[in-house]
């Protein structure tokens, strides 16, 4: 582990002998960089578009999306302590959106390192305005695995209410390999999804089941992605989407989602893939795919992003 100043707060980086993570506990748990080793040649390998001041908090980078994912409307959430606060984003049309753990510091809580996995654990500092809220007595830590051509993104939640919690969680990191300067002459491909169609303020409407999207790659050059697909997978969890170059021996893949968000930047420099629990309004659509945590009981939510050689 390594602590370095930026932006006048502690950067954290975690690493193995051949791959190294850079997370910013104290501004939001923003993503700044991951490496990874090529297992082809051993190489170490930029597969995040980390955070970079003075971008925007949202365009770059990775965040949390918990107790909801993308947008949510109506909003069981919206109400004191948490709207209005600077936690409450909204899009242009007025829809709460990402949820309320986007921006939270964090501080951490424990570290295991070695040569080949090295594992840190964050929790959240909570607003004092949220004490004595059901979402304050659920306990979140945020976990992060490193292998060499790995890393396991966990969030282990436990309810410490007395009453039934529902959520929804996800990541939104934003990627592009190597020294690509432009997302153009990547390739996308999948383990099989139905698209869901979205309608009026990007809210899911149907499950497009059909056809069956992404069992082949895609060039990305001419095409541009807002659009949310479910895994057509039984257990979503050994989902995936992933992109290559030809220009390289290695492949990412990014799953662990029962549905994934797909956002391609107007600047084309990267490439957001969201592994989710649920969809976006998950209170009100697919409602079968809403976690419901019990009083006392424990859940723990598990991504991958992992390079391959093929």
């Amino acid at each position: 582990m390594d602590s370095i100043i930026f932006g006048g707060l502690s950067l954290y980086k975690l690493k193995t002998k051949r791959a190294s993570f850079e997370v910013y506990p104290a501004g939001g748990g923003q993503w700044l960089g991951l490496s990874l080793a090529s297992p082809a040649d051993g190489a170490e390998i930029s597969v995040i578009s980390g955070h970079k001041a003075p971008d925007p908090f949202f365009a770059s980078g990775s965040f949390l999306m918990f107790p909801w994912v993308n947008r949510l409307e109506p909003n069981p959430w919206a109400r004191e302590p948490f709207y209005p606060s600077t936690h409450w984003l909204t899009d242009g049309n007025g829809i709460p959106l990402h949820g309320l753990y986007h921006n939270l510091p964090r501080i951490l809580k424990d570290e295991t390192i070695g040569e080949n996995q090295s594992t840190v654990s964050f929790s959240f500092v909570l607003p004092t305005e949220w004490e004595g809220t059901t979402l304050h007595k659920i306990n979140v830590t945020e976990r992060f695995v490193l292998t060499d051509s790995e890393l396991k993104v966990q969030y282990i939640l436990k309810n410490e209410s007395d009453s039934n919690f529902s959520f929804a969680l996800g990541i939104h990191p934003y990627f592009r390999l190597g020294d690509e300067s432009s997302i153009d002459d990547l390739y996308l491909f999948g383990s099989g999804f139905h698209e869901v169609k979205l309608g009026d303020y990007l809210l899911p409407e149907k499950i497009l089941s059909e056809e069956i999207r992404f069992e082949e790659e895609v060039k990305l050059e001419g095409r541009s992605y807002d659009s949310l697909y479910q895994a057509r997978l039984t257990d979503g969890t050994d989902s995936y989407f992933g992109f290559f170059s030809m220009n390289r021996k290695d492949r990412v893949l990014v799953g662990g989602g029962n549905f994934y968000q797909i956002f391609t930047p107007s600047d084309r420099k990267s490439i957001a893939i969201e592994p989710m629990t649920a969809t976006g309004n998950f209170l009100h659509f697919c409602n079968d795919f809403s976690h419901k945590l019990p009083p006392g009981e424990v859940k723990k939510i598990e991504f991958f992003i992992r390079l391959e050689s093929f």
